[in-house]
């Protein structure tokens, strides 16, 4: 006898023989057919309908017809309806009647649900069929939902809901935001649904409201979150309603806001004058080196008491003094003041900003002496900056490079010096050329200029920041893109490919490229017969290899194979399409790859199975077994030949044994042990010889060699044999 057993990588073949089954049956007079809505289904006698009401007193039904399958009649004699009054029984004839052979009758149960507990009952009808009476029926169970309300508030305890409730958010500052969690609660037996869920209130939002309609199983809760975001110190309200298919739950939303609201005055010396946030406060001119004040007043004018955590100012030559210590609470109605100093450093207009907490003010002054303006020259044009301008060059290709001249020019009545002038970051494609030694002096009417570069390394825009002195201007430019790639071709093998081979490939561009290049070869595996090969891939591993093209040159060198232009990569053992798509990017990391890019293919096709091997396993006085190892790309066996060659002057009467195992490969090949050996497999096939023998010791000294081939649905493999002696 030949077993097979799969174990691993090895298969084992067998031939199993099963005995037929006796399977007894057993009769009855009716059947019983069931439906509920579309749905209808054949149950047994005494089987248990359940019926699910959408709400209390919401009715479903259910259709029971019962059919006389005996060889006579039957006379139906009573119809029984006990257990809960929420059911009741329509439809049926009035009894007794009669039934002959398949004739059936219909009874509708109508459920009615009074609440929301599950309640039971039983229909039964009576019969007499000859001398043998007895009853047919079904149990029947009915459920229905029940929904209660209730909300847990941020930080508060869980509360319950009556319709028409009130769900309180607490105190909650301005801007801020507090929570409250509605839960729905179906309490009943049976699933309902909740329908709809809306809310009003500009000051309210929901949050976490699941897909609707949703259905909520008996002992479950839906849960869903209210937001409040007050935007005044008033009292909010709001509502929301809750709808299932019974009613409409709705319940009443209040919260109240509280904070502080600020008041501002700027106070020179003619008396308070009102400031609104975002208006501009204008502090009195001063010489360049000397000082100028103005008092600022912050008033409290909301419910609560209030916090400011930040008073600052920014912009050239702007300060504060007689600032409070930070954190500042200020209560209701109290008052809190700070002084604004403007020191210039350079003459003419400056602005500036204050920030108290949440607030802002521009910030206005005048420096009086030098004049240092600002001003480049780019693709021919001038063009005056200001501090915190910007500095636009000329876009260029990614590899050139684009200049400007940046002037600074003195236009006051006094000497400007100017004591630094650089990048405030180093930067890969800005630089500046020509800087003047510094300090620098410039006379009324004195001017100077530097070089600005612009090199870019990538396609799209660049920043850096220049500063001179205190003023700071943005230098943007913008890089194009480069010269576009050449067309480029692959390389040595093309075509079919045969199993477990190690062809070359190679990529040349048709024409040289003036910057460096670097790329990734892709491979992709699609397989013809719907399985991965995982050892289709590059012979440095994996299935991307990176290659570089020098600038001026055409050929790729591949990683990791130094000065090799030529990349092999492994055919593996499954049949499909082995596809080769490059990626190209320049040195900067400009992707030069085409929106479609050529890419190459090969293919191994689907052969018959091929026997690398065949070895003895095992070997005993009347039996062996052989390993048989091999490859089908089609990843699929439909038979195994055993040709048994005996030795001279034995008498073997099976030479060739033929052995279906197409379910054993197929189970094989299926299966998630195969994957990662692609079609590979190894069979391991027992034998046990039975007879006698003349000339030698034991029987299996009887065959003196076995030869094998292997065959599936594109054809028979070559034979491979191993001598037994």
């Amino acid at each position: 006898m030949f077993r097979l057993r799969i174990n691993s990588l090895l298969l084992v073949l067998a031939c199993v023989l099963l005995a037929p089954l006796a399977v007894a049956q057993t009769a009855s007079i009716f059947t019983i057919s069931l439906q509920q809505g579309q749905t209808v289904l054949t149950i047994a006698d005494g089987a248990t309908i359940t019926m699910a009401a959408d709400a209390i007193g919401v009715p479903t039904t259910a259709n029971v017809t019962v059919t006389y399958r005996g060889t006579s009649t039957v006379t139906i004699n009573t119809t029984d309806l006990t257990g809960s009054l929420d059911f009741s029984v329509g439809g049926v004839p009035e009894t007794p009647f009669v039934l002959d052979r398949n004739q059936s009758f219909t009874a509708v149960v109508r459920f009615q649900p009074t609440g929301s507990t599950r309640v039971t009952g039983r229909m039964a009808f009576g019969y007499t069929e000859g001398r043998t009476s007895g009853t047919v029926g079904v149990n029947l169970t009915g459920i229905a939902p029940e929904f209660a309300f209730s909300y847990t508030p941020q930080g508060g305890n869980t509360t319950l809901l009556s319709a028409g409730g009130t769900i309180a958010l607490p105190q909650t500052a301005i801007d801020a935001t507090s929570t409250a969690t509605v839960i729905v609660t179906n309490r009943g037996s049976g699933a309902g649904n909740v329908n709809a869920i809306s809310l009003t209130g500009e000051a309210f939002q929901l949050v976490g409201v699941p897909l609707l309609p949703a259905a909520v199983e008996a002992g479950r809760d839906l849960r869903f979150t209210v937001s409040f975001t007050p935007r005044r110190l008033d009292a909010t309200s709001g509502t929301l309603a809750v709808e299932t298919l019974e009613r409409r739950a709705t319940f009443a939303l209040q919260g109240t806001g509280s904070g502080a609201r600020w008041a501002y005055d700027s106070v020179p010396a003619t008396g308070p004058v009102a400031l609104q946030p975002n208006q501009s406060l204008a502090l009195p001119d001063a010489p360049v080196g000397e000082r100028s004040t103005m008092m600022v007043r912050v008033r409290n004018t909301g419910n609560a008491d209030g916090r400011i955590t930040a008073i600052s100012v920014s912009g050239t030559g702007f300060s504060l003094s007689d600032a409070p210590f930070l954190p500042l609470v200020v209560p209701a109605g109290g008052t809190a003041t700070f002084t604004v100093a403007f020191a210039p450093t350079q003459a003419g207009r400056s602005t500036g900003r204050l920030r108290v907490g949440d607030d802002a003010f521009e910030l206005a002054a005048t420096g009086l002496g030098a004049i240092v303006n600002f001003a480049y020259i780019a693709g021919g044009a001038s063009t005056s900056v200001l501090n915190n301008g910007t500095v636009v060059l000329v876009p260029v290709a990614v590899g050139g490079v684009a200049r400007a001249q940046f002037q600074i020019s003195n236009t006051g009545t006094t000497a400007a010096t100017i004591n630094s002038i650089g990048l405030t970051a180093a930067s890969t494609v800005f630089a500046l050329t020509g800087l003047p030694r510094l300090p620098l002096t410039l006379a009324p009417g004195a001017s100077t200029t530097i070089g600005v570069e612009f090199a870019p390394a990538v396609v799209g825009a660049a920043t850096a920041t220049l500063r001179v002195d205190t003023n700071n201007f943005t230098l943007s430019g913008t890089g194009n893109a480069p010269p576009a790639l050449p067309a480029y071709r692959f390389e040595g093998a093309t075509g079919v490919q045969a199993a477990r081979q190690q062809p070359a490939i190679g990529i040349t561009l048709t024409s040289a490229y003036s910057l460096p290049l670097t790329g990734t070869l892709t491979l992709a595996f699609n397989s013809e017969v719907f399985s991965n090969d995982p050892a289709v891939q590059f012979e440095t591993g994996g299935r991307t290899v990176s290659f570089t093209i020098p600038a001026n040159a055409t050929r790729a060198v591949f990683a990791g194979i130094p000065d090799k232009t030529q990349i092999r990569l492994q055919t593996g053992t499954v049949a499909g399409s082995i596809i080769l798509t490059p990626s190209f990017l320049t040195e900067g990391g400009v992707n030069l790859t085409p929106a479609a890019p050529l890419s190459h293919a090969l293919r191994v096709a689907q052969t018959a199975p091929v026997i690398l091997s065949v070895a003895v396993s095992t070997k005993s006085a009347s039996a062996m077994t052989l390993l048989v190892t091999g490859y089908s790309t089609s990843r699929a066996l439909n038979q195994m030949e055993f040709t048994f060659t005996p030795v001279s002057g034995e008498n073997v009467s099976t030479t060739r044994l033929t052995l279906s195992v197409e379910p054993t490969f197929n189970a094989w090949y299926q299966g998630s042990t195969s994957q990662p050996f692609g079609s590979l497999f190894t069979a391991t096939v027992p034998f046990t010889f039975a007879g006698d023998v003349k000339n030698v010791t034991t029987l299996a000294d009887t065959v003196q060699s076995v030869s094998v081939t292997a065959s599936n649905a594109q054809g028979a493999s070559a034979a491979q044999s191993v001598n037994l002696r």
